[in-house]
């Protein structure tokens, strides 16, 4: 079995030793699992919006042109890593988030809670219905298509962590 770092690991489509166990979760050999980040529509309209309006105006009113190439590289430049780098790994020991161009990490013997969060100035997670997870020293909020397959995956590896008002897992 070739060695994969997370990030390279579920990137490469090629690879023979990884398995999709459903259309949002991916498992290699090594016990490293991939849960896809949940985007939402009214992500999807924003980048959309933006771009829509920036090309109208570039077509039938370009008088400012640099302004509105501008402003649609950097539409561009933010939200589509989001979109395209948008989820979680949980390796042996730690949880890991991959958002755009951000990484975070957490113990999961570290993890103490997890939330169910509808609050939208908590993170800048690409949707409303979100996790969010209270460790010994740092909080994160993520947002996935499969919660309660997640929030199962982490409490069989640490019994100790208390979930709370999460919907869809007891």
């Amino acid at each position: 079995m070739r060695h994969h770092t997370a990030e390279n690991f579920f990137t490469d489509s090629c690879s023979k030793d990884r398995k999709r166990m459903n259309c949002d979760i991916w498992q290699d050999n090594g016990g490293s699992m991939k849960f896809k980040g949940k985007v939402a529509a009214w992500f999807w309209l924003i980048i959309i919006a933006v771009n829509a309006v920036c090309i109208y105006e570039l077509l039938f009113a370009p008088d400012n042109v640099p302004i509105l190439l501008f402003s649609l590289a950097l539409c561009d430049i933010i939200f589509i890593p989001i979109v395209v780098r948008n989820y979680v790994v949980i390796e042996e020991e730690n949880l890991k988030l991959f958002f755009g161009f951000g990484k975070d990490s957490m113990r999961i013997a570290d993890i103490v809670e997890i939330k169910g969060s509808y609050c939208p100035i908590s993170s800048s997670a690409a949707s409303l219905d979100r996790l969010f997870i209270k460790g010994k020293r740092q909080e994160m909020v993520i947002a996935v298509r499969d919660k309660a397959a997640l929030v199962a995956e982490l409490k069989m590896r640490n019994p100790a962590i208390r979930v709370c008002s999460v919907p869809g897992v007891q």
